[in-house]
C-alpha cells in the first residue's frame, strides 16, 4: 500500500503524485497508531508549511522529515514516524521490523524493501546486472521524463551485505554451500558404518585447482575506509611464506616459467582456487588473490588447497588433485606445508596428483603415464579442467568488481560463487541420473569385465617399472580396406 504509486486529476490531465501529498503517515511501534510521546508539533505538516515539489517532474516530497524509501516500484518519499517511548527500539531497528533495510543504522534516512534487494541480486546474478545500472532503472520508473531529478541513493544501495547466520559464531566457510555429491562425513555419510572391504577410492574427495586472470582488483583509494570481512590469515601467510621458484624440468608451461609481473595499478592479478573435480562445487573458503603469476606464486595456491583438504573430511584419508602443472606443483607441496605456520594438511591423507586429460598432452611423455586421470585407481572418467566452465559466468560480473573496495569485491565474488553451488546442488540428482543412465548403456559383459580388471589390476602393480603395460588402455583400431582392396573383394 504505501508503495503504490497514483495520479491526481489536474482538471486537463493525470498528474504523478505520491500517497504522501495527500497526508498518508506510517506509525511505528503502536500498530499503527502514532506514538504519544510524539507532539502535534513534530508531526503536523500543516503546522510547519508543506515543502512539496511542486509541477510534474518527479512524484516524490521534498521534505527533510521525509524517509526515502526504494523498493521495485521505484523511489519514494514517505512521513515514517518512529515511535519516541523510553522503551522504545532504535530507529534502525523499528525499520527493520517493517521489512525496510536503512542505509544508516545511526540516523537513518534511507531505507531499502526485502523486494528491491532480493530482484536486484536475481539481476546480479542471471544477467550481470551492475548496481548503478540497476539504480539507474529504478531512477526511470519514479519518472520516465526526468529521471536524473530523482535523488541519488546509488551509494546507499553499496553498503548492505546479504549473508546472515545464527548467534553462534560461524565456522569458515559454513556460510557457504558445498557439493552435496561428494564425501563429507557428518553431512551425507557416516565413516563408522564403512565397511572394512570397501575399496579406498570410495571415500576420496576429488579436487580440481586453476586460476582465473580476468578477475584482477585495482588498489583501493582509501583503504583505511575499509572493513575487513576475514580474519586475515591468508595475509599473514603471505607475508611469511618464502617465494622460491623452481625452473620446471617439464615443457616450457607459461603459467611457470612466465612471469605475470604485478602492474602497479593492480592490489591482485587475479583469483585461484578449488572446485570439487567431478561436479564443479567451488570448495568454500578456499579461494584466493594472486599477486603475480599462476605459479610463479605457489603459495597462493598451497592455502587454498589446505584450506580446500580440510573442510569437511575428518576421516577421509584420500585426496585426488588436478592442476594442469601439478608435475611441478606437488614436488615440494609437503616441505612448503612444513614450513609455513599457517598451512596444514589434514593428518593421515594421501594426496594424490594429477593432470586434467586437456592439458597433459602437452607436457612431457612421462606425465602422461604418471598423472594421466585414466591411470589413478578410482579416478573414472574426469577431465580436470571443469573450473574453466566456472570461470566463465563469473567473469561477467569480474569487471565490474574490478574497482570495488577489497571486502565487497570479496563478498560480491563470494555470492556468485555460492549461488553457483545453489543451482548445481538443485539439479544434481536429474543429473546424475542421466550420467548413470548413459554409463549403463556402455556396460561390458560379465567375462569381459572380468578380463579387464584382471588386466587393470596387473598394470597398475607394474606401471611405474614398466610403463609400457599402460599400453592396454591405447585404442586398438583396425584400419579399413583400401579402396582397391575392396574393389578386389567385390570382383571376388
Amino acid at each position: 500500500m504505501p508503495f503504490h504509486r497514483i495520479s491526481q486529476w489536474t482538471g486537463g490531465f493525470f498528474e504523478d503524485t505520491s500517497l504522501t501529498k495527500i497526508g498518508l503517515e506510517i506509525h511505528l511501534g503502536h500498530q499503527g497508531k502514532p506514538c504519544p510521546e510524539v507532539t502535534d508539533d513534530w508531526y503536523n505538516t500543516d503546522d510547519e508549511g508543506d515543502n512539496f515539489a511542486e509541477g510534474q517532474w518527479v512524484p516524490l516530497v521534498n521534505d527533510p522529515r521525509t524517509t526515502m524509501v526504494v523498493d521495485t516500484s521505484g523511489v519514494h518519499s514517505l512521513m515514517i514516524r518512529f515511535c519516541r517511548c523510553a522503551s522504545a527500539l532504535g530507529p534502525d531497528m523499528q525499520l527493520f521490523e517493517i521489512g525496510l533495510f536503512p542505509a544508516s543504522f545511526t540516523s537513518p534516512k534511507t531505507a531499502f524493501t526485502s523486494a528491491v534487494l532480493d530482484d536486484f541480486l536475481l539481476d546480479n546474478l542471471e544477467c550481470g546486472t551492475l548496481a548503478m545500472n540497476y539504480y539507474s532503472k529504478l531512477r526511470r520508473i519514479t519518472s520516465s521524463v526526468f529521471p536524473h531529478l530523482v535523488p541519488d541513493r546509488y551509494r546507499e544501495l553499496m553498503r548492505w551485505h546479504g549473508f546472515g547466520h545464527e548467534k553462534q559464531k560461524p565456522k569458515a566457510g559454513e556460510l557457504a554451500l558445498f557439493c552435496p555429491a561428494c564425501p563429507q562425513p557428518g553431512v551425507n555419510i557416516n565413516l563408522a558404518e564403512r565397511n572394512v572391504s570397501d575399496p579406498a577410492w570410495l571415500y576420496s574427495r576429488s579436487l580440481v585447482m586453476d586460476g582465473n586472470f580476468k578477475a584482477e582488483h585495482m588498489f583501493p583509494a582509501n583503504p583505511t575506509d575499509e572493513v575487513a570481512l576475514t580474519d586475515g590469515q591468508y595475509k599473514l601467510h603471505l607475508a611469511e611464506a618464502q617465494d622460491i621458484v623452481h625452473r620446471s624440468d617439464c615443457n616450457n608451461h607459461r603459467a611457470v616459467n612466465q612471469v605475470n609481473t604485478s602492474r602497479h595499478n593492480l592490489e591482485a592479478t587475479g583469483i585461484g582456487g578449488c572446485a570439487c573435480a567431478r561436479h564443479g562445487c567451488f570448495v568454500p573458503h578456499s579461494m584466493v588473490d594472486f599477486q603475480k603469476g599462476e605459479s610463479q606464486r605457489q603459495m597462493n595456491m598451497d592455502y587454498a588447497l589446505c584450506q580446500a583438504l580440510g573442510y569437511n573430511t575428518d576421516g577421509i584419508n584420500r585426496a585426488l588433485t588436478f592442476y594442469d602443472i601439478n608435475c611441478q606443483y606437488h614436488k615440494h607441496l609437503n616441505r612448503r606445508v612444513e614450513e609455513s605456520p599457517y598451512l596444514d594438511l589434514p593428518w593421515g591423507m594421501e594426496v594424490i596428483p594429477g593432470i586434467g586429460l586437456w592439458h597433459v598432452h602437452s607436457h612431457q611423455d612421462k606425465c602422461y603415464v604418471q598423472y594421466a586421470s585414466n591411470f589413478i585407481t578410482g579416478t573414472a572418467r574426469i577431465d580436470g579442467k571443469i573450473m574453466e566452465t566456472l570461470w566463465a559466468p563469473l567473469n561477467i560480473i569480474s569487471p565490474s568488481a574490478r574497482g570495488m573496495s577489497t571486502p565487497h569485491r570479496k563478498e560480491c565474488l563470494d555470492f556468485q560463487m555460492n549461488d553457483c553451488n545453489f543451482m548445481k546442488m538443485i539439479q544434481m540428482s536429474k543429473f546424475l541420473c542421466r550420467k548413470f543412465k548413459e554409463a549403463m548403456q556402455g556396460t561390458a559383459d560379465d567375462d569381459t569385465l572380468v578380463k579387464w580388471e584382471a588386466e587393470a589390476a596387473t598394470t597398475q602393480d607394474d606401471q611405474l617399472e614398466n610403463p609400457s603395460t599402460m599400453d592396454i588402455y591405447e585404442v586398438k583400431m583396425t584400419k579399413a580396406l583400401t579402396r582397391k582392396q575392396q574393389e578386389l573383394h567385390l570382383l571376388t
